[in-house]
């Protein structure tokens, strides 16, 4: 008798169900696993599209180790997630899946831990000093030079960061920072001002590696949050000279954290005196589409390959080439009620994918933070100069109005 064994399909539980955080379950379905997600808002849209779904915080790791262990996962992703990032190394080091150490990723995660890593390396770094919330004493005089930039160590988005000018803005700034923090510390760091360059990217690490890497400038509304990038522009007018010396930074870095394959987030600025300083280096790929971006940009999946990697194999073919690439965050200037986001039909022949977070009539933030985006638009441009000539006059040919003083 003949008997028949049949391989059941392996399982991934992803962490995070954003709009953003969609194309990782749609990757993984496309691929055959079986999709577990888990997420703790219910209205996510991710949960339309995994097999299964769990209502549980990404950040509670003794609860995702145990639905882990309980569904036998084979895999676990935190996609373009901060927060869950660690709770996904903490999983695969616990049940030896595959995935980064545990210690790698918190180093790069948590902004002291990071500032110490770069002090240790002797790379560039700005001076810090950081609080546990019930040990904060500022001392008057402290070593370090203003403005300074009060933030959480464990959030991102530009949640909870304020600069101070002054010892009197502290308790308040300190305050505001530790609302955001899950781990109740805070950091304090001299300002890096970014005058001679801000660039943002996505890179790829096989076998502790840095194989991919590419990096845009950062643009931002001053208006509304002079910290707070609403988009990127592929690729960045600085020289490969400076991209360079920023990669070999980053090898330096992600070789002294341990972190070993996966992608990575990268933060990096060039100040007024020409140095060129690692802001962060987040061990995850880039939110709001950025790896969607950059795949227009240069042909890399990186979504793909991170399942390839996760699964053993070897990264998709790396396309070196360099097509002028945008990504906006859609954002309101106001508080208020949603009524109007339109966009012009002159800028529609260079947009790539439209995602619409918001509806008309939500009421919805200023854009102090990037979690206010509104939407997400992905555009392509034949030319640089087309790109920068459009990118320089957004407001022209995107419209968003919004009815202030709406109480919800």
């Amino acid at each position: 008798m003949k008997i028949h064994l049949f391989k059941k399909n392996k399982k991934i539980l992803l962490l995070g169900g954003s709009y953003a955080q969609v194309p990782a379950i749609k990757a993984a379905k496309e691929r055959g696993l079986y999709t577990i997600l888990c997420d703790y808002l219910p209205d996510n849209p991710g949960q339309n599209f995994a097999d299964e779904y769990i209502n549980v915080s990404t950040t509670d790791k003794e609860k995702i180790l145990e639905i882990a262990r309980e569904r036998e996962v084979d895999y676990i992703w935190a996609y373009a997630s901060d927060p869950a990032s660690p709770t996904a190394a903490y999983v695969s080091e616990k049940l030896c899946l595959p995935g980064n150490s545990y210690e790698s990723v918190k180093t790069l995660s948590e902004k002291h831990l990071f500032r110490q890593l770069l002090s240790k390396t002797g790379l560039p770094s700005p001076k810090s000093l950081s609080f546990a919330g019930d040990e904060i004493h500022f001392p008057d005089d402290i070593d370090l030079l203003y403005p300074l930039i009060v933030k959480p160590v464990d959030s991102s988005g530009s949640r909870g960061v304020t600069l101070i000018n002054s010892i009197s803005e502290f308790k308040e700034a300190a305050t505001y920072a530790l609302s955001f923090s899950r781990s109740n510390r805070i950091i304090v760091e001299e300002f890096v001002d970014n005058l001679n360059g801000d660039l943002h990217g996505d890179g790829f690490v096989v076998d502790g590696k840095l194989k991919f890497m590419h990096l845009g400038d950062h643009i931002y509304n001053k208006r509304v949050n002079p910290y707070n990038p609403c988009g990127t522009i592929w690729p960045s007018k600085l020289s490969m000279e400076i991209q360079n010396e920023i990669e070999a930074q980053v090898q330096i870095i992600i070789s002294e954290a341990g972190y070993e394959n996966g992608p990575i987030n990268i933060e990096a600025r060039k100040n007024k005196d020409n140095l060129v300083y690692i802001m962060e280096i987040g061990p995850r790929n880039g939110g709001h589409f950025v790896p969607q971006a950059i795949e227009y940009a240069t042909g890399f999946d990186m979504v793909a390959s991170s399942i390839e990697v996760m699964q053993g194999n070897g990264v998709m073919h790396i396309n070196r080439s360099r097509k002028p690439v945008v990504y906006y965050a859609l954002h309101s200037e106001h508080e208020g009620e949603l009524i109007k986001m339109d966009i012009s039909s002159i800028i529609e022949p260079f947009i790539k994918e439209y995602h619409q977070y918001i509806d008309l009539g939500t009421r919805v933030k200023s854009f102090r933070a990037s979690n206010a985006a509104l939407g997400i638009l992905l555009m392509e441009f034949p030319t640089i100069k087309i790109m920068h000539d459009i990118m320089s006059n957004i407001a022209q040919y995107v419209s968003i109005e919004v009815r202030e003083n709406v109480m919800s």
